[in-house]
């Protein structure tokens, strides 16, 4: 399923911007007899456009029959409240179940050394195995392709 689903990805993906990174990951427990496998995608507008970044990662789930599909996309500098708001509101426009986290890192007391803000979502979707399953895959596919290329071009 992670095969499948990173080639549709990229497929989708490359209209709206660039994949920039794939990485693979393998974790074995050490307690459960259990390996955790996933591959966390970077995409971005444009290769190099210092824009903001978008983290997917992509999860296998349950005997590799579903994915779930969690996606962060960090804009980094210091923003206004008001700036603040009106990118979380255009966000929450195209994505209701969007959450936004802001990160400072201070280097002394009241000194902030860097902000981010992060914008982040999560959805399952389920190995498609007939024509109106992989119908709604590929609807689906298209719109969250959209949906993060918009994302990634809020200022």
């Amino acid at each position: 399923m992670l095969q499948f689903l990173v080639e549709q990805l990229n497929e989708h993906l490359s209209s709206h911007g660039t994949i920039v990174d794939v990485l693979l990951r393998s974790d074995q427990s050490l307690v459960e007899e259990q390996e955790i496998r996933e591959v966390i995608l970077t995409f971005a507008e444009e290769e190099q456009s210092g824009k903001p970044l978008a983290t997917i990662h992509l999860f296998e789930l349950e005997e590799a029959e579903s994915c779930e599909v969690e996606v962060e996309v960090e804009f980094t500098g210091e923003r206004t409240a008001e700036g603040t708001r009106v990118m979380w509101e255009q966000a929450k426009a195209l994505i209701p179940k969007l959450s936004l986290t802001e990160k400072k890192r201070y280097l002394e007391p009241g000194q902030s050394a860097q902000t981010a803000y992060i914008l982040d979502y999560h959805f399952v979707l389920k190995s498609p195995k007939t024509e109106a399953e992989a119908s709604q895959f590929a609807r689906v596919l298209k719109q969250f392709s959209s949906d993060l290329g918009k994302l990634v071009r809020l200022s």
